[in-house]
């Protein structure tokens, strides 16, 4: 009779602490949890807004591209897509007003000689959407942009076939220009 008694006592025992100690648990689970009381967190959770956009070309950039390349291979060029405007323009007195006009934009093409990564052109392939009103604004500030800092840009509509002779002829200008260009800033730099 002692054994059923302390089996009985035992189990009467578990049944009790679980009873007593399970809310205790769970009142000190949902204190030991952070809240943010509705707000997201600075941390993790705010990467839950992020995704990828899978691409970084459209598939009419991709297939200028394709074409283009075959161009500035074999003229020694390298392009980079998708440039922002501040890694190839420097607003002179730093301005936030000045530097928020360039800041989250980018040129389609940036075409560099293979020597010193130097800038010989810029082209922007300029699709429908280019005819908007807001557009054609942001569009001729670019233009007036790249005339002052001495940058050729090269708009080129998106067409079905493209004349490739005559762009290879415009990219050759564009590196006699920056030779020419180069030549004056280390004339500038050396006091000649």
């Amino acid at each position: 009779m002692g054994i059923i008694y302390f089996i009985f006592s035992f189990i009467l025992f578990i049944i009790l602490f679980g009873i007593v100690m399970t809310p205790i648990i769970i009142f000190i689970i949902i204190l030991a949890t952070p809240r943010n009381n509705g707000k997201q967190s600075k941390t993790d959770n705010s990467l839950s807004n992020y995704t990828t956009k899978g691409y970084v070309m459209t598939r009419t950039e991709l297939i200028f591209y394709r074409k283009l390349k075959e161009i500035t291979d074999e003229l020694n060029l390298s392009i980079f897509s998708q440039v922002n405007l501040e890694r190839i323009i420097q607003v002179k007195d730093n301005n936030n007003v000045d530097r928020n006009k360039i800041k989250s934009r980018s040129i389609d093409y940036t075409i560099v000689n293979n020597k010193n990564c130097g800038i010989v052109a810029c082209i922007e392939l300029d699709d429908y959407s280019h005819k908007r009103e807001n557009v054609k604004k942001r569009d001729e500030f670019i233009n007036q942009l790249f005339k002052q800092v001495n940058i050729p840009l090269y708009r080129i509509e998106v067409k079905y076939e493209y004349n490739m002779y005559e762009i290879k002829e415009l990219i050759k200008q564009a590196m006699k220009l920056q030779d020419s260009i180069i030549w004056k800033i280390t004339c500038i730099n050396l006091k000649i």
